[in-house]
């Protein structure tokens, strides 16, 4: 997210700081979310945020850094472009592309550049990918443009028709984070939140229970199971033997939802693990993309189409 001065153009802030504003703003201060699905939504906006993202790290239109960003394997080749040129008109010299189920693999240190099977499920905010990666390639894959963001949708727009209130953007990831589980097994617990109802716009304390999150989770999750079974069906034997012996991993912000693992693991019918530190799986994959580019090259020509 990036909140900008629609009157002076400026950002004001990125990231958590944005999401913070939501609500607590001048009318002029909007936040913008530039990205939706895995797609770039607004191209301007999506320029201002990486050229925002430049000005923190210290670079400035006359270095002309070097790029690397990933996108979803479903993205098109309009997304594509659109996403390298945001990145060029923010300042960049050169940007180069690589598809998150690959930048994941190489940031969970994975041997993708061997003839080996190895299994990633990304679960982002915009986009959930599955992908057997091999030979420096995705050999299976499944993606659908459903995420965490989803999952906060559908809790958003339950506690607004079941009990006739809204609530903060981040009080939704909060219900989602305590309440929520893949297996339901959070029966029975409820968290007591402050919201202002649809009818009369007062403030009220409310208690939300974990079977309303579950119940509005449910049906993104299991679409997620699918995409996997998907992947793994479209998997040549030799490979499914290397996942079967080597399971799975699962990463992305959206794989810390509580026994999503398990639930993967039931319906993929191999072992699972959830990366450490999974959202920042893509991020760590990207900056050993910048410092081996050499070598790794040619994983970004399947991304740049």
């Amino acid at each position: 997210m990036v909140a900008i001065d629609t009157n002076t153009g400026e950002v004001q802030d990125l990231g958590h700081g944005a999401l913070e504003l939501i609500g607590r703003t001048a009318r002029h201060v909007i936040v913008f979310r530039p990205f939706n699905q895995g797609a770039t939504v607004d191209f301007d906006v999506t320029a201002r945020l990486i050229e925002a993202l430049f000005d923190r790290a210290g670079v400035s239109k006359m270095s002309r850094a070097r790029v690397v960003m990933s996108v979803p394997s479903l993205a098109t080749a309009i997304e594509r472009r659109a996403l390298r040129q945001a990145a060029i008109q923010a300042g960049a010299r050169e940007a180069s592309l690589i598809e998150a189920p690959l930048a994941a693999a190489i940031g969970l240190g994975l041997p993708v550049q061997d003839p080996v099977g190895s299994a990633v499920v990304l679960l982002g905010a915009g986009a959930s990918e599955a992908a057997v990666v091999s030979l420096g390639g995705i050999v299976a894959g499944g993606a659908r443009r459903i995420g965490g963001s989803d999952v906060d949708t559908a809790i958003a727009t339950s506690l607004r028709l079941n009990l006739g209130v809204v609530v903060a953007p981040s009080v939704v990831e909060m219900l989602k984070c305590t309440l929520c589980s893949a297996l339901g097994r959070t029966a029975g617990l409820s968290e007591v939140v402050l919201a202002r109802t649809v009818d009369r716009g007062r403030l009220k304390e409310i208690e939300v229970s974990a079977e309303l999150v579950n119940a509005a989770a449910y049906d993104i999750l299991h679409t997620t199971m699918r995409m996997i079974q998907e992947c793994l069906g479209g998997t040549p034997p030799d490979l499914s033997q290397d996942v079967s012996a080597r399971g799975m991993t699962i990463a992305g912000g959206h794989a810390n939802i509580r026994d999503l693992d398990e639930l993967v693991a039931t319906s993929a019918g191999v072992e699972v693990n959830v990366a450490p530190q999974s959202d920042l799986v893509v991020i760590q994959g990207l900056q050993a993309c910048l410092e081996e580019m050499a070598s790794l090259h040619a994983l970004f020509r399947s991304a740049d189409r």
